[in-house]
């Protein structure tokens, strides 16, 4: 949208905004705004009716919220127009304001905020079956391997699969955001953390979410590191056993990596939209060194790391 016709929506719902700036694109497609007034800003949200809706994100905004997470507050929504009026939480988010002098502080209230949601109680959302999850990582191979990377997929990637399926399955599974990571984490005016983009939040296995913010795609993988955050989750979740966690977020970080490598490429490929492209080398860096115990696997990512490395110099 242009400034003008989000200027236009914010009228309709009776806020007099004189500025709209645009905010972060998403892989749903969904585009948010700063709309300001000469007293407060705002948040639209707008997302083509055509391709969903925002029921969910709210639903589940009212639940979280009633559980004391610091989540976004909607203040109108219109779901023939595709928008919603939400509280503007600020612009820092950890992305922006992650450093080494605040990281442990902010990793540690991440897994706050992280183990609140797991025990809220958010009415009816439903869960992930083995077959989305797999569906989700087969995506790597077709859209990633073979649309963009032009590479035919092992053989043995379909094993890697096979035994990402069978772990998540036997893990824990509590309320899961699907993509608890610092671009959706905000530091607010309270000091405390805000979580938002949860509108894709399902039940799930509690590995996906722990990589999310353990298994960063803008920092290399450090292993110890990881696990010393391991320890602080065990401690504030009751759950005790580090071997078992450490288990649970690789066998989720494979399942979201796959996942997130096909949806970015699969939206190069269909849509041109190079939303994010220059995550991938890291993302599967991260895949690689993650998995590195999983033998049978690793001459087929270094293949294609290398593939994806020339790739990404060409574009």
């Amino acid at each position: 949208m242009k400034e003008e016709e989000v200027l236009n929506l914010a009228k309709k719902f009776e806020f007099n905004a004189y500025e709209a700036f645009p905010l972060k694109d998403e892989a749903s497609g969904r585009e948010y705004w700063r709309i300001s007034s000469e007293t407060e800003s705002k948040i639209l949200c707008y997302l083509n009716p055509s391709k969903g809706n925002h029921g969910d994100f709210i639903k589940i905004s009212e639940s979280l919220l009633a559980n004391n997470v610091d989540a976004v507050k909607v203040f109108h929504h219109d779901e023939k127009m595709g928008v919603t009026i939400q509280e503007d939480l600020g612009d820092e988010d950890l992305i922006k304001i992650f450093n080494d002098d605040n990281k442990d502080s902010l990793i540690k209230k991440s897994l706050d905020l992280l183990v609140t949601i797991q025990q809220s109680n958010i009415e009816k959302i439903s869960k992930f079956s083995i077959e989305e999850l797999r569906n989700q990582m087969n995506l790597f191979k077709a859209s990633f391997c073979k649309d963009f990377l032009n590479i035919d997929p092992d053989k043995s990637l379909d094993g890697l699969i096979d035994s990402v399926c069978s772990n998540i399955q036997n893990q824990s599974w509590k309320n899961c955001h699907f993509d608890f990571e610092r671009r959706n984490l905000i530091l607010n005016k309270h000091g405390t953390i805000s979580v938002i983009d949860y509108q894709d939040m399902r039940i799930g296995p509690i590995g996906i979410d722990l990589s999310g913010i353990l298994v960063d795609h803008y920092y290399p993988y450090e292993e110890n590191n990881v696990k010393e955050y391991l320890c602080y989750y065990a401690d504030i979740s009751g759950t005790k056993d580090i071997s078992y966690l450490f288990e649970a977020l690789k066998w989720g970080c494979i399942q979201r990596n796959l996942r997130i490598l096909g949806t970015l490429t699969d939206l190069y490929v269909s849509q041109n939209r190079k939303f994010r492209l220059k995550d991938l080398p890291l993302i599967l860096e991260n895949t690689i060194a993650i998995s590195s115990d999983e033998n049978f696997i690793t001459d087929f990512f270094e293949e294609i790391l290398h593939a994806l490395k020339l790739k990404m110099s060409s574009l």
